[in-house]
């Protein structure tokens, strides 16, 4: 019934992703214009210390992530084609593979963000 509208509603999900994102950008660029602004004129009040209201960036490593994420999934769908081979084909099979490659996957970045902040 609803097969249809996967498609449409997948292309609305990324559109809506990617005006979010190009947004988010631009508003920082205004952010940062603003800012620019109100220090070039003399008079204006500015905050006394405006970096400690932010953190700073933090230097994440994507390949660390996506890497002990996709060994996270790997691994929970090892785990999973055997748990169904030894238990006899399960009827629910299928969930039994989303849910433990969700679970290992998930597991995988929790162990990244260890790491990271091991790191610094």
């Amino acid at each position: 019934m609803f097969h249809e509208l996967y498609p449409a509603i997948m292309v609305l999900g990324i559109a809506y992703a990617v005006y979010k994102l190009v947004e988010l950008f631009a508003r920082r660029k205004e952010r940062m214009a603003i800012i620019e602004k109100i220090s070039l004129n003399e008079g204006a009040v500015i905050p006394p210390d405006i970096t400690k209201w932010f953190s700073p960036p933090t230097q994440t490593s994507w390949a660390l992530r996506l890497g002990l994420l996709l060994a996270g999934l790997g691994l929970g769908l090892g785990i999973a084609v055997i748990m169904n081979y030894c238990m006899g084909n399960l009827p629910n099979g299928d969930a039994l593979y989303f849910a433990l490659m969700l679970l290992f996957g998930g597991l995988g970045l929790v162990i990244a963000y260890l790491i990271e902040q091991k790191k610094s």
